[in-house]
């Protein structure tokens, strides 16, 4: 792989953050971050991965927006940025943070003698 798409990605990763706290106003977004992006090597489709605090609901409705706001952000991002094409954004919850902390608590009650929950 070149050194090229890791650019691409976090340069798309940047912008997208940026732009999800200017230029959208959906209540039904809530704190969002962007954790990663990953582009496909032609350049059409990019998975923006996103991490949010709140339940499971509010969750769904944050991703429902910004699935909702896919094309909105990408034409904003397509007059910012110099590339050739700009990859049609997908966006999907990151949920590695729940793993760690679950993994975490499922260490720390074997480390206190208890059996995993």
């Amino acid at each position: 792989m070149s050194e090229r798409m890791p650019r691409v990605d976090e340069l798309l990763r940047e912008e997208i953050s940026a732009h999800i706290g200017r230029s959208l106003s959906d209540p039904r977004l809530g704190f969002v971050t962007v954790t990663s992006v990953s582009t496909s090597p032609d350049l059409r489709h990019a998975k923006v991965f996103v991490s949010t605090i709140g339940s499971e609901e509010q969750r769904v409705a944050s991703l429902a927006a910004l699935k909702s706001a896919a094309s909105h952000l990408r034409t904003v991002i397509g007059k910012g940025l110099r590339i050739r094409r700009v990859p049609d954004l997908h966006f999907e919850l990151d949920e590695a943070g729940d793993r760690g902390a679950r993994i975490q608590q499922l260490l720390g009650s074997i480390a206190d003698g208890g059996l995993p929950p």
